[in-house]
């Protein structure tokens, strides 16, 4: 699969990315990419490398550990918010070969329809997707439940910041608002909001005027 299926936008339909080895002679350490319409894609990165280059298309980053819905205290890697309405969720998907090579994923949050109990080798439990795609996952029930709990948190948290950010970008734009003011000849002066209080609000003239 060429590296370019973020530029053609096929993250909106992503659910999850899962680090898998290559088979037969190929040994390599890719990612494959799942869509909800059914598509397993191969990507010949990392998932880590995979997770940067999509959080970097999205204009954010991958390192979220200090941001402001973020959890203190935490053993473990934190959710990434690549958008309002969008949260990568870690989990663990493999048993690494070897320590570097990692064995994390991620689903997309609001992908998951279900989880269920399933053992089989070191899976302990499997995830329902969009589109029902089935996830073996080496998280048992408890840890995996809090996982995705932890995700919905994450992402409520960062609306509920960008929504203060919002409300305060509002009140700056209303006050650098330009007014016209007209004069009974007919003649306008811009003015500048300063404030307003209740039903009253308060203007600075400008020097300039302009013709109407």
């Amino acid at each position: 699969m060429p590296a370019n299926w973020i530029q053609q936008g096929l993250w909106l339909k992503l659910n999850c990315l899962v680090p898998v080895y290559g088979s037969g002679d190929d040994a390599g350490n890719y990612t494959e990419v799942w869509l909800d319409d059914g598509q397993i894609l191969l990507d010949r990165r990392r998932t880590k490398t995979v997770l940067k280059a999509l959080a970097a298309h999205l204009g954010v980053s991958w390192r979220q550990e200090y941001t402001a819905w973020s959890r203190e205290g935490r053993s473990h890697l934190a959710p990434i918010v690549l958008g309002p309405e969008m949260v990568l969720v870690p989990l663990r998907l493999r048993r690494p070969r070897c320590r570097d090579e990692g064995g994390t994923g991620y689903v997309v949050g609001g992908k998951v329809k279900s989880f269920e109990p399933y053992v089989e080798g070191f899976f302990r439990t499997r995830l329902i997707l969009a589109g029902n795609q089935v996830l073996p996952c080496l998280l048992n029930m408890d840890t995996l439940a809090l996982r995705l709990l932890e995700g919905e948190r994450t992402l409520q948290r960062r609306r509920e910041t960008f929504c203060k950010l919002s409300a305060r970008g509002t009140a700056c734009r209303e006050k650098n608002s330009c007014y016209l003011l007209v004069d009974p000849g007919g003649s306008t002066v811009a003015a500048q909001l300063i404030d307003r209080k209740g039903d009253v609000i308060i203007l600075r003239r400008e020097d300039k005027f302009s013709p109407l």
